[in-house]
């Protein structure tokens, strides 16, 4: 048996022993949770871990039912069924649930965070609350932020080292507004190119460049068609794991304390898979022969994209734009 076994085992064993009472609190459910990546994918593994420890701490009380690669919708339609509590859990990208809690725009501006560990001193010593409050008012339990990682930006064209290096080039971004005008304001030219075209259109040249995730440029083999990657920590990944508040206010005390602790523990698992799949293909992609690149002074980018966190900011709450001040003033933050 190992490790992770022994301790949601263990974990069972506490609440229908020592804790019966507590024991009698967990009903039998059998749930939904949806994402939009392939299985190999974070979102995906902590959903699994997910899995095995709801059955493992309810002893097979509890079930779900995991639907990996948008088999039930996207990130958007995900969010509306845990609004209708059609659907249980979900992980999103935070550019969707900013659709539903603006506060979240915070994390799609660039150069707020400046490294995972920026982003994990950030999550671990900062106040976050009041997204976990909004998002209740807005319909979602929150039961977590995570995925401290970037999108990278990859071309085909020279080495990005300067602002001037982005001029003109042709870049397909995730289609964000703040992922947009941030690379506009780096000058460079942002194609509309859909993903799923994006490899035939680098290519041939029609696109220059894309960014995305380390693990996903990997995955879907983008340094075959491009030469140039840029350690360049232009915008954050990060991701919510979110609950239908229907699902969370419909369990006992016990039930939501022990979802609380599994999402903990989910969360926990897509960080770790995060930092390993991203590590794993930086170096895949080395050895194929992808010049790679770090910045070791960022102002000039966060110079030129000053507009873009002032455009954003100034729609959000005060409480955001003092938070996004603390970000900033971390000491992990510091070139």
């Amino acid at each position: 048996m190992n490790a992770l076994k022994k301790f949601t085992l263990g974990a069972a064993v506490v609440l229908t022993g020592a804790t019966g009472a507590a024991a009698q609190d967990i009903q039998e459910r059998q749930m939904t949770l949806g994402h939009v990546v392939a299985e190999q994918f974070p979102y995906h593994t902590s959903a699994m871990l997910m899995k095995e420890e709801m059955a493992a701490k309810t002893d097979g009380a509890w079930t779900l039912d995991v639907h990996p690669s948008g088999a039930l919708g996207g990130e958007r339609d995900a969010l509306d069924a845990l609004l209708l509590g059609s659907m249980d859990y979900t992980w999103v990208h935070t550019a969707a649930m900013a659709s539903f809690v603006p506060s979240f725009d915070l994390f799609n501006m660039p150069f707020v965070f400046r490294s995972p560990e920026h982003i994990e001193e950030a999550l671990n010593t900062l106040d976050f609350s009041k997204f976990y409050e909004e998002a209740d008012a807005a319909g979602f339990k929150l039961l977590g932020i995570g995925s401290p990682a970037f999108r990278y930006p990859m071309n085909n064209v020279h080495p990005i080292l300067t602002v001037e290096d982005f001029d003109g080039m042709r870049m397909r971004t995730m289609g964000v507004a703040a992922h947009i005008d941030t690379y506009e304001a780096l000058g460079s030219n942002v194609a509309s190119t859909s993903f799923a075209e994006l490899y035939g259109a680098l290519q041939t040249g029609t696109v220059d460049g894309n960014e995305n995730a380390l693990s996903a440029l990997s995955s879907m083999r983008f340094n075959e068609v491009q030469k140039y990657l840029t350690l360049l920590p232009t915008v954050a990944n990060i991701a919510v794991l979110a609950m239908s508040k229907s699902t969370f206010d419909s369990m006992s005390p016990a039930e939501q304390a022990l979802i609380e602790e599994i999402g903990r523990d989910t969360v926990a698992k897509n960080n770790a898979d995060y930092a390993r799949l991203d590590s794993e293909a930086l170096e895949s992609m080395k050895a194929q022969g992808l010049e790679v690149n770090e910045i070791t002074d960022m102002s000039g980018f966060i110079e030129a994209t000053a507009p873009v966190r002032d455009k954003y900011s100034e729609n959000l709450e005060p409480w955001v734009r003092d938070l996004m001040a603390q970000i900033e003033a971390l000491p992990s933050a510091q070139n």
